[in-house]
């Protein structure tokens, strides 16, 4: 009788078990802005259930996608990832103005044939961080949107760093708005480089918040 009982409470679903977190990589182009925020937003949120990796310096589109792909493909084979592959794999790609980065193409069509999503932004990531202090809807090239973030002499160095202080909480949900009424201005399925101002950075951000 015993015997059957101790059987038959063996047999019973656990309770109390820790859950499997999600995984997310985020690969970024240079050291310095992108990955900045994005590792801002992983001390900031500690997100539940979600698991972060940011890879920065991961170099033009092109160069960045295919590092992604290495990662994804060999994630569930390394001892720090814990033997379980990537849910989503994610590039920040910028994509230059006025002239756009050559390899922007053919990035997109590997990262479309491998499952690898990508956030952009026309012309470049300083626009999406420019969004959280203030709107803008004209044409920028990369300088320009670049210049326009240090003039602000508050939150983004000559080095292209930022201070994660100036880019969380209400400036951040103010950016998301301002990026979603960018995105109204263009059709959908237009080009990348016929879009500018506009980034759907924020559609990865929104991915991140979910888990918070």
């Amino acid at each position: 009788m015993g015997s059957k009982l101790k059987k038959r409470s063996s047999l019973q679903p656990k309770t109390g078990t820790k859950q499997e977190k999600r995984r997310f990589l985020i690969c970024c182009e240079d050291k310095n802005a992108a990955p900045s925020y994005f590792r801002a937003i992983k001390r900031e949120l500690r997100f539940s259930g979600l698991k972060v990796d940011i890879d920065g310096e991961a170099g033009e589109p092109l160069k960045m996608v295919k590092k992604a792909k290495i990662r994804q493909d060999s994630a569930g084979k390394r001892r720090a990832d814990q033997g379980e592959p990537y849910d989503e794999v994610w590039c920040v790609l910028d994509v230059e103005a006025p002239q756009p980065h050559s390899s922007l193409d053919e990035a997109l069509a590997l990262a479309r044939r491998n499952n690898i999503r990508c956030a952009l932004t026309t012309p470049c990531f300083e626009l999406w961080l420019l969004l959280h202090q203030r709107s803008h809807t004209g044409y920028l090239t990369t300088g320009q949107a670049q210049d326009r973030m240090r003039r602000l002499n508050c939150c983004y160095t000559a080095d292209k760093d930022i201070n994660p202080a100036h880019f969380t909480g209400q400036r951040r949900r103010d950016a998301i708005d301002r990026a979603a009424k960018l995105a109204e201005n263009f059709p959908e399925q237009a080009h990348p480089t016929a879009k500018n101002p506009w980034t759907d950075v924020h559609i990865l951000v929104g991915r991140l918040l979910a888990h918070t």
